[in-house]
């Protein structure tokens, strides 16, 4: 793999340039127990191993994402819809535009997701690249996942086991509160009011519950399972190259 901010231009030029990878985060609360950048911490740890199995090149991590959800909260750093979209939009293109043909976003924040499908679908008509996004908590791993933790969710069981084996030293586990409401949506809500009643106190689930050896397994399904993805659908472009 390359980080590729660590290259030179000379090798930059002369590299190889095919997968691309790039983690999105954000920076917002998580409870009183995980620190703010858990989201951007997370996403990039996987992105960072998806790349060494599939020698694929790191991009920086985009940290801010949109958080209005939780903007209420302090430590929170909202990118408004348009900007943030706009923005991972015109990376998107460069990454395009430097000569990479595949390009495997690991995105850790749920606000993020229908921003960045806009934003990647709009950049591979445009650049004529393909773009897999990835919610890298839900999409990947959902075995391991479900067999895991009781209670997953925002700052819950499974993000913070995650962020329990990565950054141990910066979680407070002594400041940990479960939460899970009695009622849980099943369809996309917009709404403040349904989301101040499901993060009162930017949690949803149960951290009380995490443990390091947990967060270990499920980034390792996770990772285990998103190199398969990028293996299959870097075959069918092989093969459409051929024709």
């Amino acid at each position: 793999m390359e980080y590729v901010w660590k290259l030179n231009g000379h090798k930059f030029d002369n590299i190889e340039k095919h997968i691309a990878i790039i983690p999105i985060g954000s920076v917002e609360r998580h409870g009183d127990h995980l620190p703010l950048g858990t989201d951007a911490v997370e996403a990039q740890f996987v992105a960072e191993e998806v790349a060494k199995k599939v020698k694929g090149h790191l991009f920086p991590t985009i940290w801010y994402g949109s958080s209005i959800y939780l903007s209420k909260f302090p430590g929170t750093i909202n990118i408004e819809s348009n900007a943030f979209r706009l923005y991972v939009y015109n990376v998107l293109k460069e990454i395009a535009r430097n000569g990479y043909k595949l390009i495997v976003i690991i995105n850790g924040h749920g606000g993020n997701t229908s921003l960045l499908n806009i934003a990647a679908k709009d950049a591979a008509y445009e650049m004529n690249a393909t773009y897999i996004i990835i919610d890298w908590w839900k999409d990947v791993g959902k075995e391991t996942r479900q067999k895991l933790f009781t209670q997953p969710g925002h700052a819950g069981d499974d993000e913070t086991s995650a962020m329990l084996y990565l950054e141990e030293e910066d979680v407070d586990i002594d400041k940990a509160k479960d939460y899970t409401p009695k009622w849980l949506p099943k369809v996309s809500i917009q709404s403040p009011i349904i989301e101040n009643y499901l993060y009162p106190d930017a949690v949803l689930g149960g951290p009380t519950k995490a443990d390091k050896e947990k967060g270990k397994q499920w980034l390792e399904s996770v990772v285990n399972d998103i190199v398969k993805i990028i293996i299959e659908v870097n075959e069918i472009l092989a093969n459409k190259n051929k024709d």
